[in-house]
Order: C-alpha cells, then structure tokens, then sequence
C-alpha cells in the first residue's frame, strides 16, 4: 500500500473527496521534498569526497550539459534509492 493510498484510507470517512486528493498531494510533495534534502546533503559534502581532477571532470561536464542520471548513478555507486530516502 503506498502512502497515498494510506492517507486516503485514513481520512475516507472524515473529509471531502476533494480535500482528500489535496492532503495526498501534500504528502506526495513532503516526500519529493525529503528525497531532495538528502540529495542537497550529498551535494553539500562532495568536496569531502571528490578530488580536484574528479570536481574538474564534473565541471566540465555540467558545462557540456551532460548530466549524470541520479539512477544510474545510484546502481553504479551501489546504493540504493531506499538508503538515500530514509
């Protein structure tokens, strides 16, 4: 059961339909947003982890506009999506 559909089943009885969709869309943003956070936290500590020569070959990169994908990232790294949302 996903979290919108426990939100949903929760609030049935005592809301509106249409205030229900609205609390759901909330929790589905609050969710986005912690994925986010977690992400800047990384983004944040990567000088900590990446050498001049590797910050050199990102930069290069972002400017070419060949961005990385985070899930192929992810697989690479070996990590899971379920590690970084947590």
């Amino acid at each position: 059961m996903t979290l919108a559909q426990k939100i949903e089943q929760i609030l049935k009885d005592e809301l509106k339909p249409e205030n229900i969709k609205t609390i759901i869309d909330l929790a589905e943003f609050l969710k986005d947003r912690e994925s986010q956070k977690k992400w800047d936290e990384i983004n944040e500590s990567e000088h900590e982890f990446i050498t001049a020569e590797e910050q050199s070959h990102l930069d290069e990169v972002k400017a070419k506009g060949q961005f990385i994908d985070q899930d192929e990232l992810l697989q690479e790294l070996g990590i899971t999506k379920d590690e970084i949302q947590n």
